[in-house]
């Protein structure tokens, strides 16, 4: 490999994913090309192991999700046969889409690097990261309206709160295609970046991320992620528990220390 992927370490054992980590940096890619990256057995199998994996690596500081190819992801795998698979009792009775819920609770931060078509369930996993980055070549369709569907895969929780609920229903009840300038206006994504460089921008947001102070990062989003469902005495209350929790972090001190040393701060992560 070389460019921004050079020397990385790949995680083992994802089908239609590739996924590898260099300096605390986590690059998941769904990579079915030819389907526009569907959410196919594979890929939703690698969906919800990535979350848990990247949780458990101590190493692993930061979360990158992109698509190889002309997509980001395209929603539902509704291509081909599908193979009639015996389920356990576990899959007959868990949700679904139960998976796109470990992305918001993932203490660690996940930036979305939307390199192209973003649509229906696509468009959630997009929504379920904390930050987007959009090449300009990217677009946007909720899909469901068009099918005389409701939006699934969390699409009615996250919109609204990512967009504002009047802006929210319009995109889904048209499923009118947003490029990526008009995402940006509407709150959809964050940052808007020349195609060729979607990754030299998003790697270097997350660089910074994994070199700045782990535990305080990790403790704001948990945070903020339940601020949306609680009242401001809860919030304030887990702030205060959060905040007891930084203070003995060995980045607090170093935090302390590069203050009175008039110097930037080296954060370990710990």
């Amino acid at each position: 490999m070389s460019g921004p992927f050079e020397g990385m370490v790949p995680y083992q054992g994802y089908e239609e994913m590739l996924v590898e980590k260099r300096d605390g940096v986590v690059i998941a890619t769904l990579d079915a090309p030819h389907k526009l990256n569907a959410l196919t057995p594979a890929i939703r199998l690698g969906l919800r192991r990535l979350p848990v994996e990247v949780q458990l690596d101590d190493e692993a500081k930061v979360l990158v999700i992109t698509g190889a190819g002309r997509g980001f992801c395209s929603g539902a795998d509704v291509g081909g046969p599908r193979p009639q698979v015996q389920k356990t009792r576990y899959q007959m009775v868990e949700n679904s889409f139960e998976w796109i819920r470990a992305f918001p609770t993932l203490s660690k931060p996940v930036i979305g690097a939307i390199n192209g078509v973003c649509a229906g369930g696509g468009l959630s996993l997009a929504l379920a990261c904390d930050v987007r980055i959009a090449s300009e070549q990217a677009r946007f369709i909720t899909v469901f309206s068009r099918r005389a569907l409701v939006p699934d895969v969390g699409v009615t929780w996250l919109l609204p709160r990512v967009m504002g609920l009047s802006k929210a229903l319009l995109l889904a009840w048209l499923s009118d295609e947003v490029k990526a300038e008009e995402a940006l206006r509407l709150g959809l994504v964050d940052r808007v970046v020349p195609h060729d460089q979607l990754m030299e921008a998003t790697l270097e947001l997350a660089g910074r991320l994994a070199r700045g102070p782990s535990v305080a990062i990790e403790l704001t989003k948990r945070a903020m992620w339940r601020g949306l469902n609680t009242r401001l005495e809860e919030s304030l209350d887990l702030e205060e528990k959060y905040q007891a929790i930084a203070h003995e972090s060995e980045d607090y001190q170093e935090g302390i220390r590069s203050f009175q040393e008039k110097r930037p701060a080296q954060f370990k992560g710990r």
